[in-house]
């Protein structure tokens, strides 16, 4: 896991399977003002470990999504607002935000987040119950659901 932030703010977490040098090498090089330190997301880390684990989490994290569309960051706020252990779907963030009939447009938003698990976007599913996509797979997506027992039809 990959850890980026900006004035105090995180603005990127990455999931991969790679190894620490190429996580390290991609997310430097995406965002080359960065700079690798262990120490400034002890409590990020500390979070997300106990999220992982299955513990409820609320992400009281500073972040900074200034980088995306407005359109975008009007959908991540919305996903912040999603109680742990629910899900909406993109219908519902798309009239949160004034866009009745963008489901679609939302999908794209949310495949844009760049702070998965924080922003909780694996919170989102299609109108009828199943359970969509997922920028990191669905699979990480049935996983994280499956952390807070959530039991999709």
């Amino acid at each position: 896991m990959g850890l980026i932030a900006k004035n105090g703010r995180l603005i990127a977490l990455e999931i991969t399977g790679e190894d620490e040098y190429r996580l390290i090498r991609s997310m430097t090089s995406r965002y080359p003002n960065a700079v690798w330190a262990e120490g400034s997301f002890k409590k990020v880390r500390l979070l997300l470990d106990r999220y992982l684990k299955g513990q409820k989490v609320d992400f009281d994290i500073p972040v900074d999504i200034s980088r995306e569309t407005r359109f975008t960051q009007k959908a991540l706020r919305v996903l912040q607002r999603i109680p742990y252990g629910e899900v909406r779907s993109y219908l519902w963030v798309g009239k949160q935000i004034g866009y009745r009939m963008a489901a679609r447009a939302i999908g794209q938003a949310v495949k844009r987040n760049p702070i998965p698990i924080i922003i909780p976007c694996h919170r989102v599913i299609r109108e009828d119950g199943t359970i969509g996509g997922f920028s990191q797979g669905v699979n990480m997506k049935r996983r994280l659901l499956a952390i807070e027992n959530v039991v999709l039809s």
